[in-house]
């Protein structure tokens, strides 16, 4: 299967956003409420979960937030 680079960069795109928004709002709670820096990783992982199953359920029925005519996994 072949996938167009602009869907390549858009699901890329998306990955990145998403993981840096999880991965800074870990860092912000964890300093927010004093807590150990170790307890970000699980936050940035359960907000990841979260923001899948909020995508499965409302989106287009992959954990990506992308709309189906740019998503990858539509392709083909």
């Amino acid at each position: 299967m072949s996938v167009s680079k602009s869907k390549q960069w858009g699901d890329l795109g998306e990955r990145a956003g998403w993981t840096l928004l999880q991965a800074g709002f870990g860092v912000e709670v964890v300093a927010l409420l004093d807590l150990p820096a170790w307890a970000a990783v699980p936050l940035a992982g359960a907000l990841a979960g979260v923001k899948a199953a909020l995508a499965q359920r409302f989106g287009n029925g992959t954990g990506a937030t992308l709309p189906a005519g740019v998503e990858p996994a539509f392709s083909g």
